[in-house]
């Protein structure tokens, strides 16, 4: 039975966006996140052909800027009364009879129904507010801790701009029956002959009260940030609510990682191995990847609880919460940062790269990642490099994995001799193998620099001690 709060959003904006410009609220539990100046996230898709959702990130346009004059209450742009009711049937009949006296028959009919009748209204944050906003408010310093996770994740920033909003309490009806019968007759052997009939019906009813003030649908525009903020009221897909970093070389690379890396060499090294063959068990299992990947944005951001999971992604997010569930964040942002460019691989390179785990082949790997983006540099231009043979192994065909690995990357390879055609739309895919393998070794069994860790499938995790 289909969703009752979907079906009245469906049948409004049907009628009230032609343009297709309103995106609309997926359930009725978030109906009340989507209000005027509230900001919402969204990762940039790897697809042309489709976009994540629009993910609420508990703060408004007031949470990021400096303290001025409350905003303008949104305007109202009209009131509009919508009355939706269907009613419908179908049936349907079949016999079957033969020359020997047999017969089947059977009868179908199916309904359904539906009504709502609800009163709309469209508030908008008129354009005038953000002119004047953006000449007497600047942003805060230092920059919103979510904002700052936001921006290291590279997801861009919205601010809802428009609403679509129920005016009083609606109430939704959804009806849908089925009737069947049969009947049959078999001639029997001798002077018996079998007969029987059976009839059915199943009859649902939903009812649904959607509370008045829910949002039904909503418009966005994206926030731009760095130095100053603006927002942009005509879409562009190309700008970035973050500026990418100006130095785009292996270095700035390598930096970033460590960076974003160096709180698991604080881990205890047992903790650390576990991390790692979960994260390699991870690689062959892509929904437990990405349910542990959704659930470490969403602790990060609420900075609260995080929901139990099962199965490897389980077992990673054991290690990174308290006793008390709560997600211990030093620790789940490298390890959501590192999922984040492990995400980012094709499917044939995280198959690849847990076979490179097993087989302890991943630091010749890392060794020749490093040498093509290094002498690929500048990125921008396209260029041929050299491949030393040293670090290519006992094969160099289409059938070795370093060459599948290179390859997913959309380069261009040669055998003989070695050699590399870097195309500056290999950038994104190289960074990205890149960056899982510079952060493997910041999880492997080297020697800590201190014993703090989490300790994991004893009596409850918890953060360990300093030795």
């Amino acid at each position: 039975m289909p969703s009752a709060f979907k079906e009245v959003v469906k049948s409004a904006i049907k009628e009230l966006d032609s343009r297709g410009d309103l995106i609309p609220v997926d359930s009725l539990c978030n109906s009340t996140s989507f209000r005027p100046y509230s900001l919402l996230s969204r990762k940039r898709s790897r697809s042309k052909y489709w976009k994540y959702r629009y993910k609420c990130v508990n703060l408004s346009i007031k949470d990021i800027l400096e303290p001025g004059a409350p905003e303008p209450e949104p305007e109202c742009c009209g009131c509009v009364q919508i009355s939706d009711a269907a009613d419908g049937n179908v049936q349907g009949r079949m016999a079957l009879e033969s020359m020997d006296q047999w017969k089947i028959a059977g009868a179908v009919a199916m309904s359904g129904s539906h009504s709502a009748s609800m009163n709309v209204c469209i508030l908008r944050v008129a354009q005038n507010t953000w002119v004047v906003m953006h000449q007497e408010r600047h942003l805060q310093q230092p920059e919103h801790k979510i904002l700052q996770q936001l921006r290291s994740r590279g997801e861009d920033v919205f601010m809802v701009t428009d609403v679509l909003q129920t005016q009083e309490e609606v109430q939704v009806t959804l009806i849908h029956a089925r009737e069947g019968s049969g009947q049959f007759a078999l001639p029997g052997v001798t002077c018996l002959q079998v007969c029987g009939e059976s009839k059915g019906h199943l009859s649902r009813k939903k009812m649904v009260t959607i509370p008045a003030g829910s949002i039904l649908a909503f418009r966005v525009a994206k926030l731009l940030i760095d130095p100053t903020w603006d927002i942009l009221l005509i879409p562009d897909d190309e700008k970035r609510t973050f500026e990418l970093p100006s130095s785009t070389d292996f270095k700035s690379l390598r930096a970033e990682v460590k960076d974003k890396s160096a709180e698991l060499r604080h881990l205890k090294m047992e903790l650390r191995e576990q991390l790692l063959r979960d994260i390699g068990r991870l690689l062959d299992d892509q929904p437990h990847m990405e349910a542990l990947e959704a659930s470490l944005d969403q602790g990060l951001c609420s900075g609260g609880q995080v929901e139990p999971l099962d199965g490897p992604a389980g077992s990673v997010l054991e290690c990174l919460v308290l006793p008390s569930g709560e997600l211990v964040l030093k620790l789940a942002e490298p390890i959501s940062y590192l999922l984040g460019a492990l995400t980012a691989l094709t499917e044939t390179q995280q198959k690849l790269l847990a076979e490179a785990l097993e087989t302890r082949m991943l630091l010749k790997q890392l060794e020749l990642v490093e040498q093509i983006l290094v002498q690929s540099t500048p990125w921008q231009e396209p260029s041929f490099v050299s491949l030393p043979l040293s670090l290519l192994g006992n094969s160099w065909d289409e059938e070795a994995p370093t060459w599948v690995l290179l390859e997913e990357c959309d380069l261009t390879l040669r055998v003989d001799p070695p050699q590399v055609h870097w195309k500056p739309e290999s950038e994104g895919p190289m960074c990205a193998l890149s960056e899982s393998f510079l952060a493997q070794p910041y999880m492997e069994s080297q020697e800590p620099n201190s014993t703090i860790g989490l300790k994991c499938n004893e009596a409850g995790p918890g953060v360990g001690k300093t030795q």
